[in-house]
């Protein structure tokens, strides 16, 4: 039984993500937590008491009612609705060690499309201590099929890929390791290959070492070359990550992608 864990702001694209990950990790044998965390904004003290326990009243009823309508739309049997009070990613780093959370899946983007989960994803990546899949608006709803595992040929524990290979199992899904250069790459004998047969053990993967303009550029259009399901990584490619979630004029394209995101932790996190 996995334990995902799936924060939320009650929008649209939070819902969407909360969807996904039921279809991803399936409707029953599994514990699905909803999380909502809220902070007072007040300056001034003597409105801070009075502000808070109005927060937490709407937040309550908030939490509620999103939990009531993922119930109805995904048919599970159930699911755990917890609210904190603080900022998002210290409360994900004490649930996964309290709860022994799997996996935490978020948004990508929060209310009326801001960058609301843009910043608190990236503080989840490199704070909370989980494995996270980040799933866009424009996530498209269909069967997984195939899975794009970027490789930087520097150390690797099995572990690592324990939560990929147990989705891809369940999916029957491949995976494409690929490994990306600046410059065309001499052939494709990787050293971790071995690594690779061990930690993806009964998935059907292949190697593919390409190249690009940018990492970020190069693993895009690899993606959508190969018509990919989904984009995997390693919390190290930090550089990666803030590509991927930030618009800019190079990395417009990026920005944009439609393929769920899921950043795995290094040393079997």
């Amino acid at each position: 039984m996995a334990r995902i864990l799936i924060p939320t702001d009650f929008s649209d694209n939070s819902m969407h993500a909360a969807e996904y990950a039921v279809r991803l990790f399936g409707k029953t044998g599994n514990h699905y937590v909803l999380l909502h965390v809220f902070m007072d904004p007040a300056t001034d003290p003597q409105m801070s008491g009075l502000l808070t326990n109005e927060l937490m009243k709407a937040s309550e009823e908030g939490l509620r009612m999103f939990t009531d309508r993922f119930v109805r739309s995904t048919e599970v049997d159930g699911a755990d609705q917890q609210l904190r009070y603080g900022t998002l990613a210290p409360v994900v780093r004490g649930m996964v060690a309290e709860e022994r959370i799997d996996a935490v899946v978020m948004g990508k983007r929060g209310h009326t499309g801001s960058l609301f989960f843009g910043s608190n994803t990236i503080d989840v990546i490199k704070h909370g201590h989980a494995s996270v899949l980040v799933v866009p608006e424009n996530a498209p709803h269909k069967d997984l099929e195939h899975i794009l595992l970027a490789d930087d040929h520097d150390e690797l524990f099995p572990t690592d890929l324990s939560l990929l290979r147990s989705i891809a199992l369940a999916k029957k899904a491949d995976v494409l390791v690929a490994h990306m250069e600046m410059e065309p790459d001499e052939g494709d004998d990787h050293w971790s290959n071995g690594l690779y047969e061990l930690a993806l053990k009964d998935v059907p993967h292949t190697f593919i070492s390409t190249h690009g303009r940018d990492v970020v550029d190069g693993l895009e259009h690899l993606a959508r070359r190969r018509r990919m399901d989904m984009i995997a990584v390693l919390h190290r490619h930090l550089g990666l990550l803030e590509g991927l979630f930030h618009q800019s004029a190079a990395k417009q394209l990026a920005s944009e992608t439609d393929l769920p995101l899921l950043v795995l932790q290094h040393g079997g996190q």
